[in-house]
């Protein structure tokens, strides 16, 4: 029966490394199978991408805009009728500061 230390010294001269006892390795994280393309398959890609790029094929672009840029407009346009808008571009609190 070989002893620990002659087993360890064959696994540093195959691995190049002897494992340490107490400490954790992350071997059992690192044996578990990926799960990103899982994930990345589960969510749909967006359609305002796939459709910018073939009319951008065509050479053409079409006053196109997706659900969420229309709703960030709208809420933009809300807060500047109240007078809460963000200001236009030069004339922020840093350009109006006073040297």
């Amino acid at each position: 029966m070989a002893s620990k230390a002659a087993l360890d010294k064959v696994r540093k001269e195959i691995f190049g490394n002897i494992p340490v006892r107490n400490m954790r390795t992350g071997n059992q994280v690192l044996r578990k199978p990926d799960v990103g393309p899982y994930l990345a398959k589960y969510y749909m890609e967006s359609m305002d991408k796939s459709a910018r790029k073939a009319w951008q094929t065509f050479g053409y672009m079409p006053p196109y805009t997706t659900e969420l840029q229309e709703r960030r407009l709208l809420k933009n346009e809300k807060l500047r009728m109240k007078g809460k808008g963000a200001p236009k571009k030069g004339a922020g609190k840093r350009a109006t500061k006073g040297k």
